[in-house]
């Protein structure tokens, strides 16, 4: 596919700017600080430029994404800090969502790529993120971006964390202790995620087909590293927790994981406190020397293609070597604040 430059982009930016501010009328709105006209932030700019490239590779999808900010509800918090949060959450999901599709349509994809957006699955009726369809093989993409505000905040407070289902982690729930409170961990997340693309992407094509879940999480990659990979509970491991009647549920559609750890370089960029890890807040960089995102392959599941590699500036995870990439049991938390 053709690279685009600013130039191609910019008459589309303005329109899809335009869009937006007319949608949301006169109303305080997620990004009308962002997208104020004549001031726009550095961080509303990311994010045209992204709505921009994805509107260019395939009309229409911009449009739509716009559309949907606009539609996700703003509630101020000093009113509502319950349904704030909520709505801040549902906004880092499309996020997630523009991120990845800009990625998507950005790689190196055979020549005669067809994409979709959000097809219906012709069995279920659901619907994945991004079907891409070559001569002899369909893609498919589910994105997921969990709402981590009450676990960061354990996280930050308690001394002891469980990453993975364990025996140890039995044990402390038997016995709590409440002078020293446990962080528990998010496996239930992941299991639903990997339960919702299961369905997206079964029975999706007569062709064969590449399951592909995206998951954006935090610093913290341990945490979705271990529910899927710690050895003795891991769901993409055959001693999987999640079973039923004794046997494994193995999520056949999936062919694996992407951990994304892309999600703080959002989360700050929205609220202008830099750009994390990451100088580009819609756009997958490459940054040497920085930590990688993941590939988690599930059993019997297909190799990723290393131009989707590339383009997701990914490793396999049994590659990765800084300890923040590898399952843990149980974690001791020093230096906690009082």
């Amino acid at each position: 596919m053709k690279s685009v430059d600013n130039q191609d982009i910019s008459g589309i930016s303005e329109v899809l700017a335009d869009r937006y501010r007319a949608g949301v009328g006169g109303r305080i709105h997620w990004l009308t600080y962002h997208l104020h006209k004549g001031r726009v932030t550095e961080f509303g700019e990311a994010l045209i430029c992204a709505l921009a490239t994805c509107e260019n590779r395939l009309p229409g999808l911009g449009k739509r994404l716009v559309d949907e900010l606009i539609d996700t509800a703003y509630t101020p918090s000093a009113q509502d800090p319950v349904a704030w949060r909520a709505g801040f959450q549902q906004l880092l999901q499309k996020f997630a969502e523009i991120v990845v599709l800009r990625a998507l349509l950005e790689a190196s994809w055979p020549a005669g790529a067809q994409f979709r957006h959000e097809p219906a699955n012709p069995t279920s009726g659901r619907r994945p993120e991004l079907a891409v369809e070559l001569e002899e093989r369909v893609y498919l993409f589910e994105v997921k971006c969990p709402s981590l505000v009450d676990h960061q905040t354990a996280r930050g407070a308690n001394p002891r964390q469980i990453p993975a289902r364990s025996a140890l982690g039995d044990a402390l729930r038997a016995n709590p202790d409440s002078s020293e409170p446990v962080t528990w961990p998010r496996d239930n997340v992941l299991k639903d995620f990997l339960e919702s693309a299961e369905d997206k992407f079964s029975g999706f094509s007569a062709k064969d087909t590449v399951g592909v879940l995206v998951v954006f999480w935090d610093a913290y990659m341990y945490e979705p590293i271990s529910a899927l990979n710690y050895p003795r509970s891991g769901l993409l491991t055959k001693h999987s927790f999640h079973q039923v009647n004794g046997v494994r549920v193995p999520f056949d559609a999936v062919d694996g994981v992407i951990i994304m750890n892309h999600l703080a370089v959002l989360h700050a960029g929205a609220q202008e406190q830099g750009n994390a890890h990451r100088p580009g807040y819609f756009r997958i960089d490459h940054v040497d020397g920085g930590l990688p995102n993941v590939w988690c392959q599930n059993i019997g599941g297909a190799q990723l293609d290393p131009f989707l590699m590339e383009a997701f500036d990914a490793i396999p995870v049994e590659d990765a070597g800084p300890v923040e990439y590898r399952p843990h049991e149980f974690i001791v938390w020093i230096n906690l604040p009082d």
